[in-house]
Order: structure tokens, then C-alpha cells, then sequence
């Protein structure tokens, strides 16, 4: 089985969870779960039993010391983790009635956006595999230019590319800016996971047929668009499929998404040119058991969980 190597962001999701109430003022507290989407993916995959691998940089702080140890207790290999005198990137998360997330990132000059181009793994030197990257790091010109170097060596290395585009507009400094890097990364990519929202951020008009014919044209393998609980499309160079999300009782979204990423990137591991529409259900059970229990990486299930 060929390994996985997630490329970008690990964070501290502080998920407010309850106020607690000293002297009549009520005070919001929560717990400080591991995440960022990269990572996520990398313990999704892990969870089903892939070999995965984490590369990106945390700070020399106690939340540094502490993802890096969650990464290890889920199985994730850091070898490729750095650490530096940035702080830790965070985001505050917190919930809606129906388990829906909404975001409030600190992350100004954190470990992630920080990464040197030197302090990345030669990609000719590691065994080849699955590489998965996200948007995130493609937000500020630094850690871009970064981003797609690493993703350009990779591929050269004869390394797959998974690329989940995983929009956070609130990351992009004027929040309009993010059309033309994602659309780079969209090419580079052999394996690609868009919302239906993403979408029509990405292009005007037919955004599902300007996204086909864009990743197609690069030699792209396969593009699953997810829409929240509608049916998840999959589309290949010869077919395309739809299949319905599971009615479940939502508890948190946070990392459905990327447990629908590491289910993927599993299966990738297994194969180059898999069974594409027993890949989708898969990814679609992962995703569906992910939102059922609350936080990221406690909720990825094990390959027998979804059987």
C-alpha cells in the first residue's frame, strides 16, 4: 500500500462547547480539539488503515506539543512535522442548532503560513504516494509560492495529487482574491473534492462544467463535488454518478469533509485507477459517521466501523 503525505495546516479547533457561569457573568467555554484540514485527512486515512504521513510546522508552544502528540496517538507519522518560534495557528469554532460550524481563525504570522521551502522533504527521496493538499496555504504569497513548489515537486516525483479546495474566504486577505491560485492547484491535481458552494465562488456561469472541462484538460482522474445532505456527484473522464447522503443525526459537520477525504486517499493508496463509484460510497459513509460525533480527529471511524 503506497503512503500518504498531507501537506499544510494543523490547528487547535477551540469548539465552544457551553458557558460556565461565575458571579452572574456567563463565560463560554470549550474544548481544544486537533484539526485543520490537512491533518484531519491525514487521520482519516490513518483510521482506515493507511500508512500517513504529516508535513507542515506548528510553534515551540504547548499547542505545537500537543497536535503533534494527537497526531502521533491516531496514528499519523511526523517525522516531516517542524516546529518554530510562531505561535500555533487556532480557530474558534462554534455550532449552530443543526451541528453547522462557523469559523474565526488566529492565524496572523502563525507556525503554518511561516514553512520555509528548506524545511520541506525532498519528494525525490521519499517513497512515492498520495500527496493531499488544501487551500489554506495557498492564502498568503509566501507560503504559496511554497505550497506550489512542493505540489510541482511532488508531482515530478510521480506522486498522485489530491487537492480538497476547502474555501475559508475569512483566510484570503480581501476575500476575493483566491479564484486564480486555487484554479493553479485545480490543474496540478490528479484527485480533486469540491462543495457544490465552492463552486460557484470558483467560476461564473455552469461552475460544474467549467470545473470539469479545467481539471480534464490537465489530465485529471476524478472530481467529487459534495453538497451538505444532497447527493454527492462523482466525475470521471467517461461517466459520472450520483449517490444520496445517509439521514443521520448531525452533532458537528467539523471534518466530514475530510474523513470524506481520507476515505479517498485510502483508497488511492490501494490503487491508481480504482473502482471510482465503490470509492464515493465509501467516502460517503466516512462523511456521514464523521458528523455524528462531536470534533475532527476523535471522529473518523475505522475501516470496520464503516463496514
Amino acid at each position: 500500500m503506497k503512503p500518504v503525505y498531507a501537506f499544510g495546516e494543523v490547528l487547535v479547533d477551540a469548539l465552544q462547547n457551553g458557558t460556565v457561569t461565575e458571579q452572574g457573568l456567563a463565560m463560554p467555554q470549550a474544548v481544544f480539539y486537533p484539526g485543520g484540514a490537512p491533518a484531519n485527512a491525514a487521520v482519516a486515512a490513518a483510521r482506515l488503515g493507511a500508512r500517513s504521513l504529516f508535513i507542515g510546522q506548528v510553534g515551540r508552544d504547548g499547542f505545537g506539543q500537543y497536535l503533534k502528540t494527537a497526531l502521533n496517538h491516531y496514528g499519523v507519522d511526523t517525522r516531516y512535522l517542524r516546529s518554530t518560534d510562531a505561535p500555533t495557528p487556532m480557530a474558534m469554532v462554534t455550532l449552530d442548532d443543526r451541528g453547522e460550524r462557523s469559523f474565526q481563525f488566529y492565524r496572523q504570522g502563525t507556525a503554518d503560513v511561516m514553512l520555509a521551502a528548506h524545511k520541506l522533504p525532498n519528494p525525490a527521496e521519499f517513497v512515492t504516494g498520495v500527496v493531499h493538499a488544501c487551500s489554506n496555504t495557498l492564502t498568503e504569497p509566501g507560503i504559496r509560492r511554497v505550497h506550489i513548489g512542493f505540489i510541482d515537486r511532488c508531482r515530478a516525483a510521480g506522486n498522485l495529487i489530491s487537492f480538497d479546495v476547502n474555501l475559508r474566504k475569512n483566510l484570503w486577505p480581501d476575500q476575493t482574491n483566491y479564484r486564480e491560485p486555487i484554479q493553479s492547484m485545480l490543474k496540478r491535481a490528479d484527485v480533486i473534492k469540491v462543495s457544490r458552494e465552492e463552486l460557484v465562488d470558483l467560476w461564473d456561469g455552469d461552475a460544474e462544467t467549467e470545473l470539469v472541462n479545467w481539471v480534464f484538460a490537465h489530465e485529471g482522474k476524478a472530481v467529487f463535488i459534495t453538497d451538505g445532505a444532497n447527493p454527492v456527484t462523482l466525475i470521471t473522464p467517461t461517466a459520472r454518478h450520483q449517490m444520496p447522503v445517509p439521514a443521520v443525526n448531525v452533532v458537528d459537520t467539523t471534518g466530514a469533509g475530510d474523513a470524506f477525504s481520507g476515505a479517498i486517499l485510502f483508497s488511492l493508496c490501494q490503487s491508481e485507477d480504482p473502482d471510482w463509484e465503490s470509492v464515493l460510497a465509501l467516502a460517503v459513509k466516512c462523511g456521514a459517521w464523521a458528523v455524528g460525533r462531536a470534533g475532527a480527529f476523535p471522529s473518523f471511524p475505522a475501516f470496520a466501523d464503516v463496514q
